[in-house]
């Protein structure tokens, strides 16, 4: 009988985890983590703020920057960081500051809608 209820259990359990934890990756706004943690040093129009200017966030409203990165290379930047010290890379960040694992290719729309402006 134990063996049954450990087993039942154990299966509620993961169960439970793995839902709660898709339901949190569901949830995830994109435009809503980057104004609370990515506007911070980028900023909420896309030009890097005094802090980001500091750190050498880049100027997401440039075309010339725009272009000069594929959507990969974005990507890249953002799960393993970039040769700047000073960027910590999005996704351990937020796995770090709010314990959800994100699917950071969301992002990419946020960053590329904000060229030329």
């Amino acid at each position: 009988m134990k063996k049954i209820i450990l087993g039942a259990s154990l299966v509620f359990s993961i169960t439970f985890a793995t839902h709660t934890t898709d339901c949190l990756a569901q949830a995830v706004d994109p435009n809503q983590l980057y104004g609370m943690l990515c506007a911070l040093c980028h900023g909420a129009d896309g030009k890097p703020t005094d802090q980001g200017i500091k750190f050498g966030s880049p100027d997401f409203t440039d075309p010339a920057w725009q272009d000069s990165k594929t959507d990969d290379d974005l990507i890249k930047s953002m799960t393993e960081g970039t040769d700047n010290p000073n960027y910590a890379p999005v996704k351990p960040f937020i796995q770090q500051m709010l314990g959800i694992d994100v699917d950071v290719t969301t992002f990419v729309p946020k960053v590329r809608s904000f060229k030329g402006q």
